[in-house]
């Protein structure tokens, strides 16, 4: 049988009945890949184990190929312990998923998760928390990091942004710093120009939550770039409009750098963006092409496209200001396919 077994959050030890459990295991693995589990913990589980009772670490690449946990727990009872609850990580779903279809008995014993801790102790209210995502290392994940939070706001949902752990080969571990991970999102904000990451975003940076140590610090990016939050792991959490009773929480539960405020004051949705970007473009198109076509002659039918592409764009502004924004991003699509076919039919280039 297998067991895929909760340790909580830090030295919680919330293991009241899988003691027992993990007492008539033969084997007993943990894994410390998706969090760190302290040295602490491991001394608690050893001293309430019976002497002798083999405790075994494993990697990553054990977990994720699986085949030797499955096989031994089709004669044995294992145990695989985990930060945290089990059925967050996907590495764990998978496995389970794995075991039930090669008729394996398996048993979840759930715990606290840090992601819902993060959420509590923030003062957050979970049904406004929106798409996890992580931070990597990886230059290429603070735009889908970035992507997210802009998709999250305007649902108006909180983003948690969980920044990258790892232990490597030689034992290092590595924790991502807040600082790096707010400073690559001002990066991409750069490049994408969406306009609702800033010097002024409102921020929570959650340190080592549910230890002894924790610290929780909200303020504007450009406070929180400058302190030294210090040993991993770390949290970061963008929130989207506040509720009043969050920000009474926010106040009275986190570290006050700068008074929390509206991250969607000034959020657009990418209707909004495509409208500012391409309506005046394509409208100077049409003036420069209206000008080209006076000095010739015959070209009436040119003409007269270039005005049902401005009545197109005269559309999308009244259908966006009506609230009807893909009607409005179609409209834009129109005028600007109509601009197009001109131009090809006048032999000019884009």
């Amino acid at each position: 049988m297998l067991y895929l077994v909760g340790a909580g959050i830090y030295d919680t030890f919330e293991m009241c009945n899988s003691i027992d459990i993990l007492k008539k295991c033969d084997r007993i693995y943990i894994e410390k890949f998706t969090s760190p589990i302290s040295d602490n913990f491991i001394q608690i589980l050893k001293s309430t184990l019976e002497p002798g009772k083999k405790i075994e670490f494993v990697k990553r690449w054990f977990v994720e190929d699986g085949r030797q946990i499955l096989d031994e727990s089709k004669t044995l009872n294992i145990g695989l312990v985990s930060y945290g609850d089990p059925t967050i990580a996907t590495t764990f779903t998978e496995l389970r998923i794995r075991a039930v279809r090669n008729d394996i008995n398996v048993k979840v014993i759930h715990a606290a998760s840090g992601v819902t801790s993060l959420v509590g102790e923030s003062g957050l209210q979970i049904y406004k928390i929106g798409k996890l995502v992580t931070m990597m290392e990886e230059r290429q994940s603070a735009l889908s990091v970035y992507t997210t939070i802009f998709n999250n706001l305007n649902l108006n949902c909180h983003t948690i942004i969980l920044t990258e752990y790892r232990q490597d080969e030689d034992e290092s571990v590595f924790f991502m710093k807040p600082n790096d991970a707010i400073s690559r999102l001002l990066e991409v904000e750069k490049d994408i120009k969406y306009e609702f990451v800033s010097e002024d975003s409102f921020l929570i940076v959650l340190s080592r939550i549910g230890t002894d140590r924790q610290r929780i610090v909200s303020g504007k990016i450009k406070s929180l770039l400058g302190i030294d939050y210090g040993e991993g792991p770390h949290a970061i959490i963008f929130p989207s409009k506040l509720h009043f009773t969050e920000e009474d929480a926010i106040l009275n539960l986190t570290e006050i750098i700068d008074r929390p405020d509206d991250n969607t004051a000034k959020i657009k949705s990418i209707s909004d963006h495509m409208l500012n970007k391409y309506e005046p473009m394509i409208r100077n198109e049409i003036k420069q092409l209206r000008e080209s076509l006076v000095s010739r002659k015959n070209e009436n039918i040119q003409l007269e496209l270039l005005e049902n592409a401005e009545l197109y764009l005269d559309d999308a502004i009244q259908f966006f200001r009506q609230g009807k924004k893909e009607l409005a991003v179609l409209s834009i699509g129109y005028a600007d396919g109509l601009v197009d076919s001109i131009k090809q039919m006048l032999g000019m280039s884009n």
